[in-house]
């Protein structure tokens, strides 16, 4: 099964080179490089919900865990959360707020196509380039010997207003073509949304917010049964456009 790990470039390269190595020690069998987080976006939700690392406690929150007792005596009896790759591994990051401190300093507004270069020398395995939306990007991936390509938007929350994952898909492809994989996300909620972007040319999709749902209600449980609803949607919606395999799914299907 793929093992990716997500790499995040931040200005410390030296931390950088270090995560590289654990992932090769871990047996992951692609780098996934996200080349479209390099300053942090204006998130409104974000900001109108008062988001802070750590959270902190007001009334609105308060009442909202009042609601919901059975969720709250679960999270008592897990340990606490933390970005393990970071904490304990740089120096001065020891807890949540240090680590805020810390990952603000470290995006890289300066990242290019020459540091990408680098980072794919260092990594011998299969290489995978997260947030391509433009055509020059695409072609300059194929340059490097990018293995894939995700097409993403950051989930629509870096730049409000950018266009869309699957608007850019199909320029994307036209340039790639096959020579090397083309994946997709971005506002992926059901297994028709997959089997579209299947049907558009995608080798397949990468899917956050809903497995988070799953995971903040019913913890690993509540993954499973994501798993299981977006399959089922997609088995049915295959069976209904007549298709018994995704090799037979092409643009015939959409309307």
């Amino acid at each position: 099964d793929p093992f990716w790990f997500q790499l995040y470039v931040m200005r410390d390269r030296d931390f950088i080179d270090r995560l590289i190595k654990r992932a090769k020690e871990a047996n992951c069998s692609a780098l996934m490089i996200t080349l479209d987080l390099q300053v942090m976006g204006q998130r409104h939700k974000d900001i109108k919900n008062g988001l802070s690392v750590p959270p902190k406690i007001n009334l609105p929150n308060i009442l909202n865990l009042i609601t919901k007792p059975k969720w709250c005596l679960g999270m008592l009896g897990t340990k606490n959360r933390k970005f393990g790759n970071i904490v304990g591994h740089v120096k001065g990051v020891k807890d949540m707020s240090s680590l805020a401190e810390w990952t603000v300093n470290q995006f890289d507004p300066t990242l290019c196509w020459d540091d990408v270069l680098e980072l794919r020398k260092k990594w011998s395995g299969k290489i995978v380039l997260k947030g391509i939306m433009d055509k020059e990007d695409a072609k300059a991936a194929l340059n490097i010997g990018a293995d894939a390509i995700i097409v993403s938007n950051h989930g629509g929350r870096q730049l409000d207003g950018a266009s869309s994952s699957v608007s850019a898909l199909p320029k994307i492809l036209d340039i790639v073509q096959d020579k090397c994989e083309i994946w997709v996300d971005g506002g992926i909620r059901t297994g028709q949304d997959i089997l579209r972007l299947i049907a558009l040319g995608a080798k397949g999709t990468l899917i956050g917010r809903a497995f988070l749902y799953g995971l903040g209600a019913e913890g690993e449980k509540g993954v499973t049964r994501i798993l299981e609803i977006l399959q089922k949607e997609l088995d049915l919606t295959m069976a209904l456009c007549g298709a018994t395999d995704l090799s037979q799914v092409d643009k015939n299907i959409l309307l």
